[in-house]
């Protein structure tokens, strides 16, 4: 069985959306702002010769949606096959330029138009000859509906959704080490005079602060540290016990449901709109559904998912998916400073993964 890329692109745009080829070039700065710096050793970056640093678009997501942030695109659904540059990982024997045909679409939102883009996606995977893989879905708003249930202050909500998207959730949760006596010591001072105990620390020891942080920054950081240790035991288990729920995607609501039930937490609208979005799914009958499985586990790839996710790959490389996308609701208002403001989702059909796996 041979996989066609005419195919996979038919499939796509047979539903509609301008064609768009965003920048190949974007500033490497705002994929790391975006996702932090671990994805810097995947990403072709160089200086422009003016001090900056440029990356060639690992994604297309990002360079499309930061046109619609600066106003230059419509709020309006674009479709694209082009190529994208990312350095492979170790020992993959990939190459780091790869064709990819996909979507994204502004200004819909709402689990029909979830679930319309995932069984296009999965449509299109099928269309270009692939069989054998498996779907994996998950949603960045319910564990974000956790953390608002649950005693945390923001700045560890923060810490914690920042830490899901890139996998870290777990690590985030092993126990904080108690704050040290200086920390302590500060933390029963106001602001100013804390920032001048640390000023005085530096003068003491003959010097200065380093990098960006001032005195002030310190002593905030200290501060916070002293206040706010954490989740507590019973919160850090409950969100450990939400992490380790995996199960067949016609399971999901109800486990999710069972799972807020014994912890006494509420999922509210995320659970409601993820219930809706799976009966949409079973309704429209996509390939790969009737094996899909659900995980509530971190790590989907880009700190930009703030709703549904999902990836379609083989069993035998669950970390190389030939199909990827989600919901990314915050993404153009966060590019944009808030001055424009979209729902939106996306997915991507990785060509020389689809291929591979049609050959196997």
């Amino acid at each position: 069985m041979s996989s066609s890329p005419r195919d996979v692109e038919d499939m796509i745009f047979s539903v509609g959306g301008e064609r768009i080829d965003p920048p190949t070039l974007v500033p490497a700065k705002l994929i790391l702002d975006l996702s932090g710096e671990a994805v810097r050793q995947r990403l072709c970056t160089f200086s422009d010769g003016e001090g900056g640093e440029c990356s060639l678009r690992p994604d297309m997501t990002v360079p499309i949606a930061a046109l619609v942030a600066q106003g230059s695109r419509a709020l309006a659904r674009y479709v694209y096959s082009g190529t994208v540059w990312r350095l492979p990982r170790p020992g993959s024997g990939e190459a780091p330029e790869f064709s990819q045909v996909g979507f994204e679409w502004f200004a819909g939102g709402g689990p029909e138009e979830d679930a319309e883009a995932f069984c296009l996606a999965m449509s299109a995977a099928y269309a270009g000859g692939e069989r054998s893989s498996s779907v994996r879905i998950g949603d960045v708003a319910v564990f974000a509906s956790l953390l608002e249930s649950l005693s945390l202050s923001q700045a560890w909500r923060a810490r914690l959704l920042r830490s899901f998207a890139r996998g870290g959730a777990r690590e985030a949760l092993a126990p904080q080490a108690p704050p040290s006596a200086l920390a302590t010591a500060l933390a029963g001072l106001t602001a100013e005079q804390a920032k001048h105990a640390v000023e005085e620390i530096f003068a003491i020891a003959g010097t200065a602060s380093t990098g960006q942080r001032s005195a002030a920054d310190i002593a905030g950081r200290l501060r916070e540290r002293a206040a706010d240790p954490g989740p507590s035991a019973q919160a850090a288990a409950a969100i450990g016990e939400y992490l380790s729920i995996e199960c067949p995607a016609d399971e999901a609501s109800e486990a999710l449901a069972g799972f807020a039930r014994s912890h006494g937490v509420t999922l509210g609208q995320a659970l409601s709109d993820f219930t809706r979005r799976q009966e949409a799914i079973s309704r429209r009958g996509p390939p790969f559904w009737p094996t899909a499985r659900f995980s509530a586990r971190d790590g989907w790839r880009f700190e930009y998912y703030d709703g549904f996710v999902f990836e379609l790959a083989a069993p035998e490389t669950p970390d190389r998916p030939s199909v990827a996308g989600g919901r990314y609701d915050g993404l153009v208002g966060r590019l944009s400073g808030q001055a424009v403001v979209s729902q939106a989702i996306g997915a991507a059909v990785r060509l020389d993964r689809l291929e591979a796996g049609a050959l196997s």
